[in-house]
């Protein structure tokens, strides 16, 4: 067995993460977030060369601070949101309440269990969180090779 990175293929497998901030936040740069993570990307272009996606994780384990976080935005590509729950004997238990918001409309959506979200390229959102009773994964993968 080898370590990524010292084979022909290992350059697939990302073990150290870009961490940090993606676009259309709301918290100054240099203040720290309170209730998550910071987004640890492990798939996009500039760690992969040629990666058609974009791919990060982001632990929430209380209302974050502040919340919401993003922006009410769009991006100019599809994106997926996964709200994984960490139970192992019930992996459908997400352990939060998060209010998903779509469209100019701002039509609203609760997600209470373990749910993936699609968003089509163009489509306005944002995610605001009503309860964390226990932490939880927050996934997003982009349809692109970079977070726009």
């Amino acid at each position: 067995m080898t370590e990524a990175g010292e084979t022909k293929y290992g350059k697939y497998i990302i073990d150290t993460p870009r961490v940090g901030r993606l676009g259309h936040g709301v918290l100054p740069e240099g203040e720290e977030m309170k209730g998550r993570t910071p987004s640890h990307t492990y798939i996009e272009d500039a760690l992969i060369e040629g990666a058609a996606n974009h791919v990060f994780i982001s632990g929430i384990h209380a209302v974050p601070d502040p919340n919401p976080w993003l922006e009410f935005h769009a991006h100019p590509h599809d994106e997926v949101l996964l709200f994984m729950g960490t139970d192992p004997h019930h992996i459908e238990f997400l352990g939060a309440e998060v209010e998903v918001i779509l469209g100019e409309e701002r039509e609203s959506h609760i997600i209470r269990k373990t749910s993936g979200v699609y968003i089509p390229k163009g489509l306005k959102h944002i995610l605001v969180y009503r309860r964390v009773d226990r932490p939880h994964f927050l996934v997003g993968c982009s349809m692109r090779g970079e977070y726009l």
